[in-house]
Formats: C-alpha cells, structure tokens, sequence
C-alpha cells in the first residue's frame, strides 16, 4: 500500500461505526481488496487440506489464494511441506492440477527440476556462475492441527500454541488424525469474500431462508427455543468431554497467537446427525460410543470453520478470487475405516450441506447486487448477529495494523 492509500483506508475504518455492516468500499475498493491480500490472507493461517489425501509420497495437493498458488507435499521422508507455486526460472506455475503425485517438481515450461523438499536439481544450459542452491523453491509455513493442513505466508506467523493446548482434548476425541476425504466442492460465489464470511457467522437468516438447516439444527430456531434446549441438553450430558468452550476467535484472540474458537451445540431432539433426515449417515468419529444429539463448532483462523458431527465432520474454507467474486470450498471428511457404498452413501452425506450452502450461494450474491447500489448504506446489525460485530472488529483492526 502507498502511504496515501494506507491513510485513506485507514479514514474510512476509523469512520466506520460500531453496530453497523461496512461501509460501501469495503466490498468494492479494488485497493482495499490489495491491502486484504496483504494484511489478512498473508499473515493469518488458512486451512489447505488433511493429511490422507496425501498419504504416499509424491502426493500433492495445491491452494489458490486469489493470485497466490501454494504446493503441499508428502516429501521422501514421509513430512509434509509447502512451495510456493511457482518456478525459479521464469515463473512458470509448475503443478497445474488441484491434485496428483510426482517424482519431483517438474516445470512445464522449460523443464526446470525440483526435488519434493524444493531443491533445485535440474536446469539445463545455465551460464558457470549460476548458483542452484540459491534457486530452490519458495518455503511457505506449514503446520498440522490434528490431521488438518495448515499453511501461512508469513514470514513470522501467529503461534498455534494456544491452540494447541486448548483443543488437544478435542483433537484426540474425534479422532481428527483419523480421517479421510469423502468428497469435496467448489462453489463460486459471485461476491466480495467478505459477504460470504458474515453470512456464515450469523444465524439471523436460517430460519427464513435455511428449513432444512432447521430441522436438524436448533440454532436455526427461535433465540429463546435454542436458549431453552441448550440448557436442557447441557444438563442432560454434563460430564461429556466434547463440552468445553474456547472463544478466542476474531477480536477475543491473544495477543500473538492465531483466533479460534469451540463450543458444542445441541442438534434437534431426536436427531444424530446433519442429515436429510436427522438419522447418522456414517460410522462414529475417533474414540465416540454413542451419539449425543450435538455438533461442535470449530473455527481457526479468520477463514477456515469446521462442524464436528459425532460420525463426520465438514469444513468450509472461503478464498477470494477477485474484489467481487469469491470461491467457497466444503469437504466432507468421515472416520478412515469408513467405506463409501457400505458405511457412507456421498448423497445422503452431503445432502445438508450442499442444499444450505448452493442456498447461501444465492443469499450472497443478492446481497452484493443491493451493496452494489448507490442507494446501499450500512444497516444496523440485530442481537443474533454479534458473531459477525466480532468478526468486523477484527477485520477492521487487522486491515490498518
């Protein structure tokens, strides 16, 4: 950011006012969305993937962020680690698929060789003093969160060690080590990141706009309906270890430390899972027995969000593609012993989810049409969405710091 940029940006967050949606700019600024690559999506860690999609070595997987490109990979000895994208000779993107397994890194263009580890091993007709060893790959951080991957592009990122303290019960108990990918969508959300994420933080709108979601869901009901069968289904389970709450999320975190927050909810009486039908749709998760009628909400990081079912678990992660145009990701991860077509039907597993979600779609894109208006100003924000207020004092501090 210029100096002039930074300071104008900086008026318009010290102008926005406490208990309202953003200010117009917000989701159209072409340079706001530069200072957010910068100050959000380049230092915070964001989710990119669970160890069993790359189980062998050779295996990868890869993560855009908007025009960022991130390489994880199950090196030779069996680590993970993450390049940047992108090769040391001209710039050339060197895997081009979402997924696959290779020897070493090979470069499409002109054949520029990189071993899994992001040594340089092979670059043809070089002059004498070209140096290899200072030509490897880019690194990125990368750290691991039970079995979920996750990365950093700063140089100096958030500690994890909080976190990993508070949710190592957690982790241990679902069994988060012990997962595998069931299936994994894309859905392309024509609207600034920042619609997509509010959306997400709020119950205000699910029970207009989400039946299904209410059905199985409390928090879909009524403040006073969920209120009253929370405190029912926290007496009725006391005791359980899947009952501990962390709020250091947005602008409750550390200082120094990454956000996060868990807390258990109930589900509607009778249900087990998130499912058509409320029935289980897989085998139990971890070190489970039984089923309790609940779902835990985990969040890490500003992007990425997990909804912990006894038998499986979901994580929606929102990346940017453009100032107004964003991409929402869900994968859907069942116990690793689980076999699709005899412990789990993809439909039946995925039909909640991708319903809401395809719904969401909709909601959000009308709402960048209405922002999008040059008659749009920022609307007060109601008691069910103090979630979202937490979420804006983050972002707004996070933009100027």
């Amino acid at each position: 950011m210029t100096k002039t940029t930074s300071d104008r940006i900086g008026q318009l967050v010290k102008s926005q006012k406490f208990g309202f949606s953003l200010e117009q700019a917000f989701y159209k600024d072409p340079e706001i969305y530069q200072a957010e690559l910068s100050q959000i999506f380049s230092t915070h860690w964001l989710y990119a993937g669970h160890t069993s999609q790359i189980p062998n070595v050779g295996n990868y997987v890869t993560l855009d962020i908007a025009v960022e490109s991130i390489i994880i990979v199950r090196t030779a000895n069996g680590h993970i680690k993450a390049h940047i994208n992108v090769c040391r000779h001209r710039g050339s993107r060197l895997c081009l698929e979402p997924s696959g397994s290779a020897k070493m890194l090979t470069c499409p263009y002109h054949a520029w060789s990189y071993s899994l580890e992001g040594e340089l091993i092979s670059a043809r007709n070089m002059p004498s003093d070209f140096e290899r060893t200072s030509n490897g790959l880019h690194p990125v951080n990368i750290e691991l969160i039970g079995g979920f991957i996750f990365i950093c592009l700063n140089q100096a990122p958030p500690s994890l060690v909080s976190l990993r303290r508070d949710l190592k019960s957690i982790t241990t108990l679902f069994g988060l080590n012990d997962l595998k990918l069931a299936q994994q969508k894309s859905y392309t959300v024509p609207a600034n990141w920042k619609l997509a994420v509010e959306n997400y933080q709020e119950c205000y709108h699910c029970a207009p706009s989400h039946q299904e979601f209410a059905r199985i869901h409390v928090m879909g009901k009524s403040p006073e309906v969920f209120q009253k069968v929370k405190t029912e289904y926290f007496l009725a389970n006391q005791g359980n270890p899947k009952f501990i709450e962390f709020n250091r999320y947005f602008d409750l975190a550390e200082d120094g430390q990454e956000g996060y927050q868990y807390d258990r909810n109930p589900l509607t009486p009778g249900a087990l899972s998130g499912s058509m039908d409320g029935e289980a749709v897989a085998p139990l998760l971890g070190s489970l027995q039984a089923y309790d009628g609940g779902a835990s909400e985990l969040m890490i990081g500003p992007l990425s969000f997990f909804l912990i079912y006894d038998d499986h678990v979901l994580c929606y992660r929102f990346l940017p593609t453009s100032v107004e145009e964003c991409v929402c990701q869900v994968s859907w991860f069942v116990n690793q012993s689980a076999i699709e077509g005899n412990d789990y039907h993809l439909e039946q597993l995925t039909w909640l989810w991708d319903l809401t979600t395809k719904a969401d779609k909709s909601i959000i894109a009308n709402n960048q049409k209405g922002v999008n208006s040059r008659y749009y100003e920022p609307g007060r924000l109601s008691e069910m969405e103090a979630f979202q207020q937490s979420f804006l004092n983050w972002y707004l501090k996070a933009l100027v710091a």
